[in-house]
Parts: C-alpha cells; structure tokens; sequence
C-alpha cells in the first residue's frame, strides 16, 4: 500500500510560505570533501534511502482542509559549477531560496556543487514534510546505502502535532514583546530576502546553547541599550516517542521562548532551558485551535511587505532571534569510498519577520557558527564584522 499522511498545522504554514519564485523554507545541509562519488552512484543511494524512509517521497494532493501528502517523485540529483563561490556566505550560493513545487516535484534533492574549496554536497528538503533532524537523518542514510550498510528505515507517520495532543502541556500564555535586534548595521527597510555567513569558532563547547544565547543578548544590549531580549530554541520532540514507535522523518520540532535579563548569568540560561524542557514548555506552542489553520487562506501566513518594512525602520520585533545548536556530528558518517569529508554544516531557515538566526553543529574541535538576518537589516560587510565580535565575545566567556 503507497505511504500517504496528512500535513500536520505547523507543516501547513510552511506550504504556504512558497511563492512562485522562492522557498523560504528549505532545510540546506552541505558537507565538504575530497575527492568525488559517481553521480549515478549518488542517485542510487538517494534512492534507496528513500525507499526505505517512504516520508521523503512525498507530494502534495487536494486542496484547502483536504490536503494530504502521497507518494510521490523519486528525489533528484544534479551537478552545477560554481568556481567562484568560498561558500562562507550566502553571496553566490547556488540553489539559495531556489523554489520547490510541492506538487511536482520531488521535496528531496541533492546537488553536487564543485567549488575551488572542494566538493560540496548539499542535501535540500522542503520544511513541509520534514526538520533538520529529519534532513540529517536522510544524509545519513544516503551514506550508509553507498558503504552498502544496512539503513534504519522509518515508516512512521508521527509529527509534532500528534506529540503535542497526547502529551499533557502547558498552552503558551501569549505575552508579545517588542524586543531588540542583536546585529547593529545600516538598515535599508526596501531590501528583501535573507543573507548568511559563517565561520570557525574553536572554543570551549560545553554549555555552548546557553554561552551563544549569553553572547548575543550582550551584544543587543551593548548595540541598542536596554530593551526586552528574547530568543527561540528549537527542540526536538522525538524525545516524547517511544522507542516501539521508532524514528519519524516528518516535522517533529517544538520551541522555547527564552528571556534573557540584563543580569541573567550562562548557568541561569542552562537551568532555564533544562527546566522548561522538564515542564514541557517545549510543546507549549501547540494551542488547539491550530487544528483550524489547514482551513486557512496563504496570505494569513504571509508577512505583508509594509509590515516588514515597518519592523526593519522601527528595530523592533517578536523576538531577538532564532539560536539553533545540532550538538556533536560526526564527520565520518558522511564519509564512502572515493570521498573524504572534512566539514559540514546547516543553514538555518530564514524569517525576514526575524532580525537573527543562529545555527550551529559541532566536529572534532571545531564549532561552525552560521549567523543570518534580514538583508535589510545590514551589510555583508556589517554582518561579517558582527561575526568577527560574536567570536570574539563568546572566547570571552568561561
């Protein structure tokens, strides 16, 4: 019987973020390497993988409150050249924000991009069927079926939806804030998109989720003052499953909402975290009257052009930003024959309502660090410069 589910609320706020020329919400992994894998190679892996985890398959069918995902394209692979990409930022990467049409074509992609730094190749799934997790999940599988190893598979159909009405939560009480941005640059509320840029930090990982949220909220102060501070930790839910349940490829991602006080200290934000994941503040986001949204028009969940222009003129938002942190990854289950990896790493999903997102993963000794914002909130230059203080502030911190 063909594999088939139905989109979760959240899941349909990320169909209706595609416009016709951009996916906003594309989960992008890339890992770096010497050497090459056949592409045909590649393509049968990719297929393999996906047979044995049919959540990735998908397309979308039906419309409005009768949505519902079902089997779908084979993923694709393709090649591209791109000599003049470093692939540190966002400027000249190929593919960035390129859309995919959940009805017609496949929601899973790998492209093989030959920089002169190497061997990229990036991994590209839609949010709508699934989460970085999930992505990672997928590359790791993609890998295992080119050193011929044995997958893991998933057939579940779960999703953070079904976590969150089972599991006994608490419902956000809705407390907006006005907050301030992190990143001091030259604001240009008529520039759209997103832009990114990383770097290296090979400092003391422990405890780093709560140093990174430490280090920004000092520097929001020291750019804009005082002001309310307030940044947004993914979390993962399959954390809630049972071990009989196996793995889900599909979203499974909760939050937490965390204020950082003038006088909060790195050990506080740890506690904090710890303590509202124990309270299942994780699922908090999840009201229930969300099972209403797959009845809703797109542009309810679409930010009005005027709306962000006034956010980015005024430097206020919902929030300070978005900190992600993947933990240890190893670079070896990227590795086959004929391919040596030698890094990796995440670009965070972009929200121009968002003056930051952060993402990070961890290998060896080093913490590659991938810092985003709005285009219209600073420069290239501005944003490099800022990654440059962010470094410098967090080999600061015990």
């Amino acid at each position: 019987m063909s594999f088939y589910r139905f989109p979760s609320p959240i899941e349909f706020t990320y169909i209706a973020a595609d416009k016709p020329h951009y996916s906003p919400t594309v989960n992008q992994f890339f890992v770096i390497g010497d050497g090459d894998i056949d592409t045909d190679r590649l393509r049968t892996a990719l297929a393999t993988a996906v047979e044995a985890n049919p959540g990735f398959k998908l397309r979308l069918s039906g419309y409005w409150g009768w949505r519902r995902w079902v089997e779908g394209m084979l993923p694709s692979v393709e090649e591209l050249e791109a000599p003049d990409w470093d692939s540190a930022s966002s400027e000249g990467a190929p593919l960035l924000g390129n859309p995919i049409d959940l009805r017609h074509e496949p929601p899973c992609q790998i492209a093989k991009i030959r920089t002169r730094k190497g061997l990229h190749i990036l991994f590209r799934t839609h949010h709508a069927i699934t989460d970085g997790r999930g992505t990672v999940h997928l590359m790791n599988e993609v890998f295992r079926a080119l050193r011929g190893e044995p997958l893991v598979g998933s057939e579940s159909k779960m999703t953070e939806w079904d976590i969150a009405i089972r599991e006994e939560h608490p419902e956000l009480v809705a407390d907006v804030k006005r907050c301030i941005p992190v990143i001091k640059g030259t604001v240009n509320e008529t520039l759209s998109g997103c832009q990114w840029y990383r770097f290296d930090w090979k400092g003391d990982k422990n405890k780093f989720t709560a140093k990174v949220l430490f280090a920004c909220a000092q520097l929001a102060r020291k750019h804009f003052g005082e002001g309310n501070v307030m940044f947004r930790i993914p979390a993962d839910l399959r954390r809630y499953m049972d071990k009989s349940e196996g793995f889900t490829v599909a979203n499974c991602s909760g939050a937490i909402d965390l204020e950082i006080q003038n006088d909060t200290t790195i050990n506080q934000i740890r506690s904090e975290i710890v303590r509202a994941m124990r309270q299942k503040i994780d699922l908090a986001p999840f009201k229930s009257s969300y099972k209403y949204l797959k009845w809703m028009p797109k542009p309810i969940f679409q930010v009005h052009p005027d709306t962000l222009k006034r956010l980015h003129k005024q430097q206020r938002y919902r929030g300070s930003g978005i900190v992600s942190y993947m933990g240890e990854v190893n670079n070896d289950l990227f590795s086959c024959e004929g391919f040596k990896p030698t890094s990796q790493f995440g670009v965070p999903i972009p929200f121009e309502n968002r003056p930051l997102y952060v993402a990070a993963c961890s290998y060896n000794d080093i913490t590659n660090i991938i810092i985003g914002c709005p285009r219209a909130a600073c420069t290239m230059a501005e944003l490099k410069a800022f990654c440059h203080e962010l470094s410098e502030t967090l080999d600061g911190l015990k």
